[in-house]
């Protein structure tokens, strides 16, 4: 029987992050044809890494997850660095159009270090026990785990699963070496596939995805209408240019509507009669609240996949996504269910679209976004399409 390892930078039901969930999906995958093991950090936290749960081995639903401390937090050198990372990418590439930045390995590698999850066991355990592996994919570009996990292993066992975002770390050359490195590229969409072209020079490997299973809820019964976001409440998933446009569609609408966000609060959203913020909620309370919005909102510049708008259009939610991530567009062209925007005016005028669909409106976007899901991402194609583009001959 083979056995894989998946690595990943951090790994917890409680973490809601879309890399994390990616590869605990792939590890639940695999786990039908072979051992797994998830190699992975203490962290809880992406901010600091701070060593949250206890270093080790322990099980979960038949997977073994084996935690490495990190070796220190994220600290003042790296608000330096990714200071400068932004400058400098605002400068060469927002500015002057380059392809990529002018950072030379040591520099960036450097930043690759400060930003963490710097976890030496793990990287220790790849050299030292490489050969327990048939394969071992990583996920996530962006972190330590991946970039210096993949020299220690052989290349021919080096799987790559990018999750690759239009922003300023993409830029560095060392990324796209790295990538060159790895024996085999999984994509999660051929619009992440394009970027990757776009910055790397990469078009090898499979377009996978992930599944989707998302049953069909009863819509939460909530008085007013409501738009919907759930997943990080930060600036980076432009959540800001979302309560900004909200804010503005509430100036000029007479009838009521609120905004209700779930998930983490790293903006200090302050709560007022039509700004509903509920926190973390579970997958059923999730599930109803989708079925029931008037629309889901994605205001993300960067994203891979989007699970959570997937999620959405299976609840039948018409989805409102920011145009300029080409995945998210992808996503709402090939469904035909939704919207696209750029800039907050956009944006409110979409939700205002939204809100204003008759019943017959909403049940042909509803049906359209249900059938692109369960046609794309049902978990038995995207299984057979993960066994073939790892290429593991037990696993077919």
């Amino acid at each position: 029987m083979s056995r894989v390892a998946v690595v990943v930078q951090r790994c917890h039901p409680d973490i809601a992050g879309g890399s994390e969930a990616l590869a605990w999906h792939y590890a639940q995958l695999l786990r039908r044809r072979g051992e797994v093991d998830i190699l992975t950090s203490c962290a809880l936290d992406y901010r600091s890494w701070d060593n949250a749960l206890a270093a080790g081995e322990e099980w979960r639903e038949g997977v073994r997850v084996r935690r490495f401390a990190s070796a220190w937090t994220r600290g003042s050198w790296f608000n330096e660095l990714h200071r400068r990372l932004l400058q400098t990418h605002a400068r060469e590439v927002e500015r002057g159009g380059a392809a990529q930045l002018a950072w030379r390995a040591p520099l960036a590698e450097q930043f690759i270090r400060a930003q963490g999850p710097w976890c030496p066991g793990l990287l220790d355990h790849l050299v030292q026990r490489h050969s327990d592996y048939a394969a071992v994919v990583f996920c996530t570009y962006l972190y330590p785990t991946t970039y210096f996990g993949l020299e220690c292993v052989p290349q021919a066992k080096r799987v790559l699963v990018p999750t690759l975002h239009d922003e300023p770390p993409a830029y560095l050359p060392v990324y796209a070496q790295a990538a060159r490195r790895a024996s085999r590229l999984i994509w999660l969409t051929e619009a992440e596939r394009r970027l990757g072209e776009r910055l790397w020079g990469e078009t090898r490997g499979d377009v996978v995805g992930m599944a989707v299973d998302a049953p069909a809820a009863a819509p939460a019964a909530r008085e007013t209408p409501y738009l919907l976001y759930c997943g990080r409440i930060d600036e980076s998933k432009g959540c800001r240019e979302l309560l900004a446009a909200f804010q503005q569609l509430r100036r000029r609408r007479r009838e009521p509507v609120e905004l209700v966000l779930t998930g983490a609060d790293h903006l200090g959203v302050r709560e007022t009669d039509d700004v509903r913020f509920l926190g973390f909620v579970d997958a059923a309370d999730k599930a109803a609240l989708m079925a029931g919005a008037a629309a889901f909102v994605m205001p993300s510049r960067w994203e891979s996949f989007s699970i959570v708008t997937l999620e959405a259009l299976a609840q039948g939610a018409p989805v409102i996504v920011n145009a300029q991530c080409e995945v998210l567009a992808d996503h709402v062209d090939a469904a035909g269910a939704g919207w696209r925007y750029r800039g907050v005016e956009e944006l409110m005028r979409c939700m205002g679209e939204a809100l204003a669909l008759d019943a017959a409106a909403r049940a042909q976007a509803a049906a359209c976004g249900r059938a692109y899901v369960a046609g794309r991402y049902a978990e038995a194609n995207v299984a057979e399409r993960l066994y073939r583009a790892i290429g593991l001959d037990d696993f077919a």
